[in-house]
């Protein structure tokens, strides 16, 4: 089941480095930029992106709304307030540190693409 959930992780965590390295490519090329630098700027994005997710997903407070029908709905506009399971915590204190790696990872990537500024 680890090895099951790793492979889907690295699936896409690779689609999406895929499709920034692309769209980033082709948008430097389209304004004239290097592609290196494009690459790099795309790179640093991503990771902007996926830490700004890191804290909407550690914010989350330990209160979750209940709708009408008894489904998690949003805390604001919801008929009832009840307490998040530890599981539901837990997930949610996961999901961040997942986030908050794999955007040092892209902004590190992206450093070391960024011709510019040489890290090595």
């Amino acid at each position: 089941m680890l090895l099951a959930g790793l492979r889907r992780i690295a699936s896409i965590s690779l689609a999406l480095l895929g499709a920034t390295v692309a769209v980033s490519a082709l948008l430097g090329l389209a304004a004239g930029a290097g592609i290196e630098y494009a690459i790099s700027v795309g790179l640093y994005v991503l990771g902007a992106l996926l830490l700004s997710g890191c804290f909407l997903f550690g914010v989350r407070g330990p209160m979750r709304g209940v709708s009408k029908t008894g489904e998690t709905a949003p805390l604001f506009g919801s008929s009832r307030i009840r307490r998040a399971t530890l599981d539901e915590r837990s997930e949610a204190t996961q999901t961040a540190v997942l986030l908050f790696v794999a955007g040092i990872l892209a902004i590190v990537l992206g450093s070391l693409l960024d011709p510019r500024h040489r890290t090595f």
